[in-house]
């Protein structure tokens, strides 16, 4: 057996395994745990396809919920901020009608007290009124009385001046006093009904000036009212409001928790898609043998070809007749097909995430790279030719530029081993 050749065409990576393999294996630890409670059929590939199309069909369903709740958060948020806008114009408001509340409430006030003094100056001059009407009414019985006193006495005339006592001198001079006692007294009545009428023309005025002060009084209290109703109306529709900001908030709130809780969904799924979109390791154990027979090599092995050059072996070789169909292992894409030295003609599928397969001492490639292959699908055939340095087709598996033991991946069910 030949030592082990490398395979790096020019088409094949040949970065170190290593290179970013911790953040892979942190992912495919993580997948994995995931796919515990859902593992992969052994043999029937269409399932494991099924399910990973299922997965990608939730992913878009649930992309789409999260994006119309997402649009839902922001409608309810754009509402919750134009609640919380209306409610700073309705303080604005509540302020202004405040400050006229305020304003009404001290014109009445002064209102008020402009009508208890008035009132108060109507009651003075009523009682002046009653006091000089009292006044009025005493002097107007005196001046009844004198007048009576006068009669009595009589006018002078001619049977006074006859049978009177009293000389003419004293009949006069007695008529003279009660004349100008009378003119007295006449001219104080005169007096008070002049006070009294302006004292009635006063209260009239003020009664006037009350009734306007009233009018006044009225109207202020109506418009106090008008605002204080206006003012009940706006805290009630500012309660509304709040009401609605803290709805719009709460909406908002369970959206976000919802779409929250469908993002961690998707990303739960986005994983576990992941692993079974490498539905290569996956099948680890399970995969069909490229072709049926006794295996002569084993992985790790130490052989010496038919030329005499020793080396170890990192795949197996498998005996196979002339004219087998070499089978696709799993699903990939012909990564390289040709001559390729120390292996001869050889097919390397990529069957993605850096996993390999690699089949050589192929009589006839049956495809071409780029080709896309299903598992189980034929890529070529074998030969006597192909098998002439030494015995059976080879196969290795590899993971990035590090070959594994095939049969840790392959069912051994159709391969008998030595």
């Amino acid at each position: 057996m030949k030592t082990t050749p490398v395979v790096t065409p020019c088409r094949l990576s040949t970065k170190s395994f290593w290179s970013g393999s911790k953040s892979f294996l942190h992912s495919l630890m993580i997948g994995l745990a995931i796919l515990a409670f859902s593992p992969v059929p052994e043999t029937n590939a269409a399932d494991w396809k099924a399910e990973k199309q299922a997965i990608e069909q939730k992913i878009k369903s649930q992309s789409i919920t999260i994006n119309q709740l997402q649009q839902g958060l922001r409608i309810q948020q754009e509402k919750a901020m134009a609640a919380k806008g209306q409610e700073r114009d309705l303080l604005a408001e509540i302020e202004v009608i405040d400050g006229q509340l305020l304003e009404k409430l001290a014109r009445l006030d002064t209102l008020e007290n402009s009508m208890a003094s008035q009132q108060e100056l109507i009651s003075t001059k009523e009682r002046a009124i009653n006091e000089i009407q009292v006044e009025r009414q005493k002097a107007q019985t005196h001046l009844q009385q004198r007048f009576t006193a006068y009669y009595k006495t009589g006018t002078i005339g001619i049977l006074n001046v006859a049978f009177s006592a009293e000389t003419l001198p004293n009949l006069l001079s007695i008529h003279d006093s009660f004349s100008a006692v009378i003119e007295y007294d006449q001219n104080i009545l005169q007096q008070h009904r002049k006070t009294i009428e302006e004292l009635e023309r006063i209260r009239k005025a003020l009664t006037l000036e009350t009734t306007l002060l009233n009018t006044f009084i009225n109207q202020a209290s109506q418009e106090k009212e008008t605002i204080e109703q206006t003012r009940q109306k706006k805290n009630e529709l500012l309660a509304q409001i709040r009401t609605q900001t803290k709805l719009h908030e709460l909406a908002a709130q369970a959206i976000e928790q919802e779409a929250d809780s469908v993002a961690a969904q998707i990303a739960t799924m986005k994983q576990k898609r992941e692993i079974l979109s490498q539905g290569f390791l996956l099948h680890k154990g399970k995969l069909p043998a490229p072709v049926s027979g006794k295996v002569l090599t084993l992985y790790g092995q130490s052989r010496k070809n038919r030329m005499g050059v020793e080396g170890t072996s990192s795949g197996i070789a498998i005996e196979a007749p002339d004219g087998t169909r070499i089978k696709a292992i799993f699903e990939g894409t012909i990564h390289y097909a040709g001559y390729l030295r120390g292996y001869g003609n050889t097919i390397i599928i990529d069957h993605g995430f850096k996993y390999y397969s690699v089949t050589s001492r192929i009589e006839k490639l049956l495809k071409e790279e780029g080709d896309r292959v299903g598992a189980g699908e034929d890529i070529g055939v074998t030969g006597e030719t192909a098998t002439l340095m030494e015995e059976g087709l080879y196969f290795e598996i590899r993971h990035d530029t590090a070959t594994e033991d095939p049969l840790l991946w392959l069912d051994k069910n159709k391969l008998s081993l030595p």
